[in-house]
């Protein structure tokens, strides 16, 4: 009893005046205490340093890193292939032999394929260039025109001669004609082949070992939990990559397909050409769909000489790429891509800043990739939300 009445009037006291602390989110108290503990100067200072030490790497050893990375990238799309091979019958290494010379002959046919209609657009692409210009020209012209004789200003008189115009003109079409010519000649170096064949033979032995690596890696760590974590870690990283690339490559066909399909029906000559351009540049988000309405720009030009019908077939790819991006590939692919648009789009400046257009490609799986290890390492977990949708 004595108890219970001397914790009566405790119980009953009034409130303090003093106003009540708001805690914060387990996930920043978490990221707070990380970062900013009793040696906060030091860990940011190491981190720093550490995060511009890797990228400094990342640099310099793109040459080494790249192929290794698009490698690995493509044995988690053609392994399911290999591994169906396998459960029919087939030994690994003659599988992944299979599943190579194919995928090479596909590329190597597509190339052939396209190689005199992209040779033929390339050369007539500064004068189409040249000819969006004057007509730009014309139109700006009419404009300053209206709004002198709004104004009451008497036009000024050309002062150039016909040969100062004609020296500029063709001063701006050499210069076009020279940056073709270095976009052309840009894919065909020798560090692009030799990359090529580095990524090949590597893909192989991908391919033909199969599980081999991750076996040998559980089986010299020393801890069960250890081992249970990176097989979990390895096998997640693996689906989700494997099914977005997968998906994504589907997804990417079939609107390679329309585009052809629909340029084909507006008249646009080599149809198939703008296809599989319209099919490759969209693994590259934002980026790529606007290169495409570009290209398409410059090739309505080139191909009609009415300007609404020049606008059509980019208008018509812009449509269909909305449909594609907002509709078809969100239903397809549902939660298993769960990462900010913001952060997407840095990633993609930062890979295609870094490695230029390979790694333009490799932003979005490089990046799913650092989210799941983020979800499975606790000090990380604040940055895997951080990445989230």
């Amino acid at each position: 009893m004595a108890a219970e009445s001397s914790e009566g009037p405790r119980e009953s006291q009034a409130p303090s005046d003093r106003p009540a602390v708001v805690r914060p989110s387990s996930d920043i108290t978490e990221l707070s205490r990380h970062f900013l503990g009793r040696r906060s100067v030091s860990a940011i200072a190491v981190t720093g340093l550490f995060v511009l030490g890797l990228v400094a790497f990342f640099y310099f050893a793109k040459p080494f890193l790249m192929p290794v990375v698009l490698a690995l990238l493509l044995s988690f799309l053609l392994k399911p292939v290999v591994n169906a091979l396998c459960r029919a019958g087939v030994r690994r290494p003659v599988g992944a032999a299979i599943v190579l010379i194919f995928f090479i002959g596909l590329i190597s046919t597509g190339l052939y394929r396209l190689n005199e209609p992209a040779k033929e657009w390339l050369s007539k692409a500064p004068e189409s260039v040249r000819a969006i210009e004057i007509r730009g020209r014309e139109m700006v012209n009419r404009v300053e025109r209206f709004v002198k004789r709004v104004r009451g200003v008497e036009e000024e008189p050309d002062e150039r001669t016909d040969e100062e115009v004609r020296k500029a003109d063709e001063k701006r079409l050499a210069w076009l004609e020279k940056m073709v010519s270095v976009g052309a000649i840009l894919g065909y170096t020798a560090g692009f082949l030799a990359g090529s064949l580095e990524t090949l033979v590597l893909l192989f032995f991908l391919l033909a070992s199969g599980d081999l690596l991750l076996q040998k890696l559980v089986h010299v760590l020393p801890k069960m939990h250890e081992k249970k974590e990176v097989v979990e870690i390895a096998r997640e990283v693996e689906h989700n990559i494997s099914t977005f690339l997968f998906t994504i490559t589907i997804v990417n066909t079939c609107v390679a397909l329309v585009v052809a399909t629909t340029m084909l029906a507006l008249g646009m000559p080599n149809p198939v050409l703008w296809g599989v351009i319209a099919g490759l540049l969209n693994f590259i988000p934002y980026f790529g769909p606007l290169s495409v309405v570009l290209v398409l720009v410059l090739a309505g030009f080139l191909s009609f000489e009415s300007t609404l019908r020049a606008l059509l077939p980019a208008t018509v790819y812009f449509g269909i790429h909305a449909v594609e991006s907002n509709l078809v590939t969100p239903t397809v692919l549902g939660r298993r891509l769960t990462l900010s648009p913001v952060v997407i789009f840095v990633s993609l400046m930062f890979w295609t800043w870094l490695w230029g257009m390979p790694g333009a490609l490799l932003a979005v799986p490089l990046l799913m990739t650092f989210k799941i290890f983020c979800d499975h390492f606790k000090p990380l977990a604040p940055i895997g939300e951080f990445l989230n949708g």
